[in-house]
């Protein structure tokens, strides 16, 4: 078995790993776009010629979950290669893509539109895996694990070929709703020969790794304090949302969205409501200037209110602050905080609601602890490959034994290809 990290060895997202068997069998985890700056939107793939030589010979590509930084190219590959994600993921993907769509065409923009449907098209093409059951590609057997990460349907994949076991973690974390259930997986995986795994937050302020739980908290709590709660978080954190939505039930408001976010708490609820009482997200009401019954329950109760940055909410939010108490109102701003410098109409957006804000989040990736329990249960063979990471982030200032420290790999060697 041979491991190649394509890219990122020393950049956050853009994720790209290729793993090829004895026998000649070769997959991609993962195939994604690099991360969106406001400086530099470039990327190496989007020449035609480039992504080809990539795939030459790639007999299927496998996504640990939806994000764009991991399955940002699936539109851009030949359709006799075979994809793979959860059917929750896809959904919520689907769902993501119809909206974008209706967007495009409200908008007149046919060229993007015409994009979207063949990615559409693309994207219902993709095969699906569930949770623990192994499937096949060649010769090379992968079973996915579902793991907490604040994208829907994130999965651990266990790559096994030639006698040897392989743990690609994706993006994961332990502080999430379902987080727990991170050491029984690893248990039931066992050892492997070379764990490939994220590093995210070895460069970012470790303090942001509060639990789920501890946000809940601290947003039941304001909505104590205030009567009208606008929340600017993403539609498909759903740990974020569900957390959101159960405060909001038992202050006994409304609990607002739009017709998207409506679809994918309805996607949250299918999948995962079943598991837990938690995710079944019923009672979301979708805004309009029509919900005469709605806007009288808003303003007499209160409410919280789940924001996105388009002209309906700006529209809305208008109609509404001409109906309440600023004083009584807050902003909760709850997605990453480099999103305010990174996108200006972000920032004006949230300034325009005219109420104060308050910062509450928490990532959706391993704490370096987590990072270090994984290494420490798993304790891989022959391999340590840190990817997700960038350039500054040194796996060696983990607190791990000296025998697992050095089995660490740099980022050159793992770019370069690694026998395992």
């Amino acid at each position: 078995m041979k491991i190649t990290i394509h890219r990122g060895t020393n950049q956050i997202g853009g994720c790209i790993t290729e793993i090829c068997s004895e026998g000649g069998t070769k997959i991609l985890i993962d195939l994604g776009r690099n991360l969106p700056s406001e400086n530099n939107d470039y990327d190496e793939y989007d020449n035609p010629a480039t992504l080809s030589a990539l795939l030459e010979g790639v007999e299927a590509v496998i996504y640990t979950h939806n994000h764009g930084d991991h399955v940002g190219f699936f539109a851009n590959i030949p359709e006799h290669i075979p994809q793979y994600m959860g059917a929750m993921g896809r959904e919520v993907m689907q769902n993501t893509l119809e909206e974008q769509l209706n967007t495009a065409q409200r908008a007149g923009r046919t060229q993007r539109a015409e994009e979207l449907m063949g990615a559409i098209a693309r994207l219902g093409e993709f095969r699906t895996y569930a949770t623990a059951r192994t499937f096949h590609i060649g010769d090379i057997a992968i079973t996915p694990y579902f793991v907490s990460h604040s994208a829907a349907d994130a999965h651990m994949l266990l790559v096994e070929c030639d006698r040897k076991r392989v743990l690609h973690t994706g993006d994961f974390r332990d502080h999430g709703f379902t987080g727990k259930g991170l050491t029984p997986t690893l248990v039931r995986i066992g050892q492997v020969d070379a764990l490939i795994i994220e590093g995210t937050m070895l460069s970012r302020d470790g303090s942001a790794s509060k639990s789920e739980y501890q946000i809940q908290q601290e947003m039941l709590e304001l909505m104590g304090r205030y009567k009208n709660i606008f929340v600017v978080c993403s539609s498909t954190n759903f740990d974020r949302l569900a957390g959101l939505y159960q405060d909001t039930l038992k202050i006994g408001r409304p609990f607002v969205c739009d017709k998207y976010q409506k679809r994918q708490l309805d996607t949250l609820r299918k999948y995962s409501g079943k598991h837990s009482w938690y995710y079944n997200v019923r009672n979301a009401l979708p805004m309009s200037l029509n919900a005469k019954s709605l806007h009288k329950n808003m303003f007499e109760q209160g409410f919280t209110m789940v924001v996105r940055n388009n002209a309906n909410f700006r529209k809305w939010i208008g109609f509404i602050k001409e109906h309440i108490d600023l004083a009584e109102t807050l902003c909760i701003y709850s997605q990453y905080l480099g999103y305010l410098e990174e996108q200006p109409s972000l920032r004006e957006f949230v300034d325009s609601f005219g109420c104060k804000v308050e910062y509450i989040h928490t990532s959706g990736h391993a704490s370096p602890e987590a990072i270090e329990e994984v290494c420490r249960t798993l304790n891989p063979r022959s391999a340590i490959i840190p990817i997700h990471k960038d350039a500054t982030s040194d796996f060696h200032t983990l607190n791990l034994p000296d025998e697992l420290k050095a089995k660490i790999i740099a980022a050159d060697t793992a770019q370069l290809g690694i026998p395992i």
